[in-house]
């Protein structure tokens, strides 16, 4: 057990990180909006959801980068991955796994 929380509040006993969770922290200071920390993982980045636009999208997967040494602009070259809060999350938790070859 971490100590940490997850979204619903109970403890996070995993031990893995939370992925959304930071998503979710990363969007809110990309935007300068909070809404962000309660958005559902279905959330699109995009458009009508989060709203990001080029430049925000670029922090993001800068972010991405430093956080999890994943670069997601060079592994998915269909962005497929930014459809939503959830998708991304799924990607770099997959990516994270230690079954998987890096």
């Amino acid at each position: 057990m971490t100590g940490e929380r997850d979204v619903t509040g109970e403890p996070e006993v995993t031990g893995e990180p939370d992925v959304a969770g930071d998503l979710r922290q990363i969007l809110a200071g990309v935007t300068g909006d909070s809404r962000p920390l309660a958005a559902r993982a279905d959330t699109p980045l995009l458009r009508d959801g989060i709203g990001l636009d080029s430049l925000g999208g670029t922090i993001l997967l800068t972010e991405i980068r430093r956080r999890y040494g994943i670069d997601v602009a060079d592994e998915d070259l269909n962005l497929d991955s930014l459809a939503s809060i959830g998708t991304l999350a799924a990607y770099i938790s997959a990516r994270l796994s230690p079954e998987r070859p890096r």
